[in-house]
């Protein structure tokens, strides 16, 4: 259960730095994914894989994380900060819990997106920008950047980490995890 607590805080921190700064810190989620491996280590000196086993078995999905989220990177869909968060997130919680708090937060965040569009009336704009990437992409195979800040501005932006951040808290308390 405390466990459960230290994440939360962590998590708190993280999505107000990302609501701050539409940045996640390098150093911030080294320390968060030492975290998790640590707790990992910590339940596992009681189990039979051992401290040494469940340590590298939250490493594992931290990596696993990491590799399925640069494909949206890549694309510059998602930014690198969120990426490494849903990392750390799958290296506390596990990958049903964790990607469970994930999917939530993308949810969440495709939600918040889509009525800051609609709010900014930049909605069909922003589809047409989505639909000449597509056509370029499949005319040209090559892959570009999406959005970049300094092309886009920040008018269509998220802070895509606090959705994450809420929707895994969100997934802690339903699956009773929370407190």
């Amino acid at each position: 259960m405390q466990k459960n607590w230290i994440f939360m805080i962590y998590l708190a921190v993280c999505a107000g730095w990302d609501g701050r700064t539409m940045r996640i810190p390098n150093w911030l989620t080294v320390v968060g994914l030492a975290g998790g491996v640590v707790m990992a280590g910590m339940q596992g000196m009681w189990a039979a894989a051992g401290m040494y086993g469940a340590g590298m078995a939250a490493f594992g999905r931290a990596v696993a994380a990491v590799a399925a989220g640069m494909c949206f990177y890549r694309f510059r869909v998602i930014g690198a900060g969120d990426v490494k968060l849903a990392a750390v997130i799958v290296a506390w919680l596990g990958f049903a819990q964790g990607g469970a708090g994930i999917f939530a937060g993308l949810c969440l965040g495709a939600v918040w997106s889509f009525g800051r569009l609609m709010r900014r009336g930049i909605l069909w704009k922003r589809f047409s920008y989505l639909a000449g990437y597509v056509r370029d992409y499949l005319t040209t195979g090559k892959i570009a950047v999406y959005y970049n800040r300094e092309r886009d501005g920040d008018e269509a932006a998220i802070p895509l980490g606090v959705c994450l951040a809420v929707g895994t808290v969100v997934v802690m308390f339903f699956a009773g995890n929370g407190a």
